[in-house]
């Protein structure tokens, strides 16, 4: 058994307590959460999240599938030759104070994101504390509850701004765990749609002995008369609360949303048992949904300049799910998601896929695979 030093909370050990292995690796894990998780310690409550492809389909019976490849590149110690990074973790939520039980799936790599200290087989190894993983709950990036409304969040990328540094200073700022770009011709500029920037990327060209480095916004909303909220922090609200899509619009009308950190924005699909979806951005400080049954990581409401750098993903589903809309076999379904799964040995993919997820919203049911290896899952229901 792991140690948990700094958790007083009988629920909270008992819910640690609980996690078990589910693959042979230690990349997947499931936890049993009976505890109030809104009632955690302050310096447990920094939260982030990050999102990738899904779709919403209706069996030939007419069940909905809500499905989900989950892709996020981790680095152990920002070793970045490491193919397979992760640590993610099944999710049964009992929340005493929450409507609905619910059932998802967490990349608690982001419970010590700083330190990299998450990694497959850390949660039964038996020295590891594993205090900080109350906060799994809140680091559950897609799910389901007993009333059948299903979320999953995705993220967008954000144009970077270059502000020019001294040439001789470079190397001094640049940070290794950040993507860096070298430029090899004469006269190339920082291209701000850059896909892999993030704040505080270094560009230099070393020809004309240039250098840059980039600046993204904290992306929110601010409405005065409102609260805000992180966007995984919304999620896990509505999924414990809301039971149609409805409902979950309402809810997230009611609150601002604000990034992890600079640069952080997302989208959020929502869809329920009767076949309803609809995605929720947030642009030009006002909240947006559109009547849509598949996304990955552009916005769908405004022009979006990354769209055009895409790997082709969106256009796959969308192919997909038009084909199946009078009824798709999940089998299909499942082959569908493997064609857009983020392959951990191709470098053209800027992210990995960490785990697929089919939820059946009528069933209440949910079937894993593990970093895209579609040969092998595990399935669990929400009774």
């Amino acid at each position: 058994m792991n140690p948990h030093a700094y958790l007083q909370n009988e629920k909270q050990i008992e819910a640690i307590e609980s996690i078990k292995r589910v693959d042979e690796k230690g990349y997947l894990y499931h936890m049993v959460c009976n505890y109030d998780y809104y009632d955690l310690p302050e310096a447990f409550k920094a939260v982030i999240s990050a999102g990738c492809s899904t779709f919403v389909v209706k069996t030939l019976e007419g069940e909905v599938l809500f499905c989900r490849n989950y892709d996020y590149s981790h680095f152990h110690n920002n070793d970045r030759k490491n193919p397979r990074t992760g640590l993610n973790m099944i999710i049964e939520g009992n929340n005493p104070k929450a409507r609905y039980r619910s059932l998802g799936v967490a990349d608690t790599y982001w419970a010590d994101f700083k330190n990299g200290s998450a990694i497959n087989g850390m949660l039964d190894d038996g020295k590891s504390d594993l205090s900080a993983f109350v906060l799994s709950p809140f680091l559950t990036m897609d799910g389901m509850n007993e009333k059948g409304l299903a979320i999953s969040i995705l993220a967008l990328s954000v144009k970077s701004d270059y502000k020019e540094i001294d040439f001789n200073e470079y190397e001094k700022i640049m940070d290794s765990n950040k993507r860096n770009m070298f430029l090899e011709k004469s006269g190339e500029l920082p291209d701000p749609y850059w896909i892999y920037a993030s704040n505080g990327s270094v560009v230099v060209n070393k020809v004309d002995r240039k250098a840059w480095v980039a600046s993204q916004p904290l992306i929110k909303t601010e409405d005065p008369s409102k609260p805000t909220l992180l966007h995984p922090v919304l999620m896990r609200m509505m999924l414990d609360n809301c039971g149609s899509v409805e409902e979950a619009l309402a809810m997230a009308s009611g609150f601002n949303v604000i990034g992890a950190m600079p640069g952080a924005d997302y989208h959020v699909m929502v869809a329920d048992s009767s076949g309803k979806s609809r995605l929720i951005e947030w642009i030009d400080n006002k909240m947006v949904t559109t009547d849509i049954n598949h996304a990955t990581n552009h916005y769908v409401a405004k022009e979006d300049p990354f769209y055009k750098v895409a790997c082709g993903r969106d256009e796959c589903l969308k192919a997909g799910v038009y084909r199946g809309r009078k009824g798709m076999r999940e089998d299909y379904a499942e082959r569908l998601l493997g064609l857009v799964v983020q392959d951990p040995e191709n470098g053209m993919d800027q992210g990995k896929t960490q785990y697929s997820c089919i939820y059946n919203l009528n069933k209440k049911t949910l079937k894993i695979f593990s970093f895209g290896d579609m040969s092998k899952s595990w399935e669990y229901e929400l009774k």
